[in-house]
């Protein structure tokens, strides 16, 4: 997720390896917002570049969709502020944050679909959808099985469940368009 490459988190020494540990909500607030952003953003120009219209109207709503997103958990991120959620010390979320947000999930969309018009740039960019929101799930249902807010772990179930529904909806427009064009 971070283009400039650099670990996150406060660091502690275990053996000879230092090990990111602490999450901060500056931190999730950052991956969140670039997560939901960055879909808002590839969304947005693969509508603008494909010429299908029910593609075009998949993408525009998904767009929408990423970008209530960002707001909903940017708002109670924003009012939880220095309150202890539970998950500073969950190893199996640093571990997932250090795993799948070190690069950009979201490319580029003119570098997903330098084929188009070809049917490989469109089932390129639905593969990256495909794996954008199984990841932005993943790291919702992550947060929420470590958070201790009832009012948080409300919100990241909800999201959880739209990340699982997004994945769903790319997996059966995937399927129906490829098998529409072959």
């Amino acid at each position: 997720m971070f283009i400039d490459k650099r670990p996150l988190g406060i660091f502690r020494r275990s053996g000879r390896q230092k090990v990111a540990m602490d999450l901060n909500h500056e931190e999730l607030l950052e991956i969140s917002l670039k997560l939901e952003r960055d879909g808002k953003r590839f969304y947005t120009e693969l509508a603008k570049i494909v010429q299908d219209p029910v593609l075009n109207d998949f993408f525009k709503l998904m767009a929408r969709e990423e970008a209530q997103h960002e707001k909903q958990f940017k708002n109670l991120l924003d009012s939880k502020k220095g309150k202890n959620l539970g998950w500073e010390n969950n190893s199996s979320l640093r571990n997932f944050i250090d795993r799948e947000f070190q690069t950009d999930i979201f490319p580029s969309p003119k570098e997903a679909l330098k084929e188009l018009p070809s049917l490989g740039g469109i089932r390129k960019a639905l593969d990256i959808a495909v794996e954008s929101e199984r990841i932005a799930g993943e790291f919702f249902q992550l947060l929420q099985a470590s958070c201790n807010d009832i009012e948080i772990k409300t919100l990241l179930t909800i999201l959880e469940k739209l990340e699982a529904e997004h994945l769903e909806k790319v997996l059966s427009l995937k399927k129906r368009f490829l098998n529409d064009n072959n």
